[in-house]
């Protein structure tokens, strides 16, 4: 006979949920400077930073992935918009030159939303607990929805 076990709601390790959401930080940052250093370059060095920057997502997509194992809000927030896991690392060739411009402004939105995020993880336990917990479910739909985009120019 098979039991079955109710699932309880593990907590989450806030400091570990703050450290990978600078971790994230750090890869969209870095990103973002290759991405706008390509908007001056020429010819083989563009391509060259495009490829640095695809890394650089990909490293980013890998600390989401993290943060949605951790944090089943923010998974499911993820699968809402569509994004499967699977999906996460396509094999196909990218192409940054067309859509460069609005992936930077992008990028920028998603690094607001993740230093709110790592903000909110770090105000936790105060007497405005309700307001953080919203605060946080609503910022973790923007991040999503912010990734999808982006994946999706990419």
């Amino acid at each position: 006979m098979k039991r079955t076990q109710s699932k309880k709601p593990m907590s989450m390790d806030l400091e570990h949920m703050r450290m990978l959401h600078t971790e994230a930080i750090e890869q969209l940052d870095l990103m973002y400077t290759t991405l706008e250093a390509a908007e001056q370059a020429t010819d083989t060095t563009r391509d060259s930073l495009d490829d640095i920057s695809v890394n650089h997502w990909d490293a980013y997509m890998d600390i989401i992935h993290l943060i949605s194992m951790h944090d089943e809000a923010m998974s499911a927030s993820i699968k809402k918009y569509s994004m499967r896991e699977g999906e996460f690392h396509n094999a196909k060739e990218r192409q940054l030159s067309l859509q460069r411009g609005f992936v930077i402004y992008l990028l920028l939105a998603l690094l607001r939303r993740h230093h709110r995020m790592e903000h909110i993880f770090s105000l936790r336990g105060n007497p405005m607990n309700d307001y953080f917990q919203e605060s946080s479910n609503m910022e973790r739909e923007h991040i999503a929805h912010l990734i999808t985009m982006t994946q999706n120019l990419m």
